[in-house]
This record gives structure tokens, sequence and C-alpha cells, in this order.
């Protein structure tokens, strides 16, 4: 992938992977923990096309406060997505283990990612 290129291939991945979390929430026998996953991987694919959009480098990781923290140290206005930290477990805790009682609210997390998708998309 070309570097001009990446914000726009992310943004496809991530929006796949949004649309697969939806799915696998809402199924008949609904897959929480591997839908939880595939939304911090949309998550995360975003705001690494938005990084990318700026022309800001980013790490490899799945650390969703670290993407966050370099786009907030760069002026970007993501106060409304620090909500999503709560997705960051899914990138592997919960792959290995079951959710406590805690587990986030899928649904508001969801409407939020597809919040996140649609402003990034929007740079392009």
């Amino acid at each position: 992938m070309s570097p001009r290129d990446m914000p726009r291939e992310l943004l496809a991945l991530a929006r796949r992977d949004y649309e697969a979390a939806l799915i696998l929430a809402h199924a008949e026998n609904p897959q929480k923990e591997t839908a939880g996953f595939h939304l911090q991987q949309s998550v995360e694919k975003c705001l690494k096309a938005w990084l990318a959009l700026r022309g800001i480098d980013y790490p490899r990781t799945h650390d969703l406060s670290v993407l966050l923290g370099l786009l907030e140290d760069r002026d970007e206005d993501v106060r409304s997505y620090w909500g999503l930290l709560e997705l960051n477990p899914f990138a592997v805790q919960f792959r290995y283990e079951l959710p406590g009682e805690d587990f986030p609210n899928f649904d508001e997390l969801a409407h939020l990612s597809e919040a996140l998708v649609m402003r990034v998309e929007s740079f392009l």
C-alpha cells in the first residue's frame, strides 16, 4: 500500500471491521467478545488513518490511548473519542479470556465508533 493510498485503505478496512462487529453483536447467538475485537480494530484503523492523513507517524500499537494522544498532541480535537478506550482490552485481553460483568455497553461504543469512522472519512 502506498503512503498516499494508506488512509483510504485503512478506512475501508475500518468500515469492514465495524460492519463485522455489528453482525457478530446482533446475531442470533451474539459473539460480544469477537464483536468487541472488531470494533476495537475499526477504531484503531480509523485513528491510524487520521494520523496518516495529517502526516503523523504512528507506532505499531493496539493501544488506542497512544493513538488518541498523538492526535491530541497535534491539536486535533479528539475529546469526544476518549470513551473508546473501553475497547482497549478487546485488542488482546478478551481474545484469551471472557470479560467480567463490567462488559462495556456495545451499542454506545458502536455508535461512537461509527461517528469516528464518518468523521475520518470526511477528511478524504
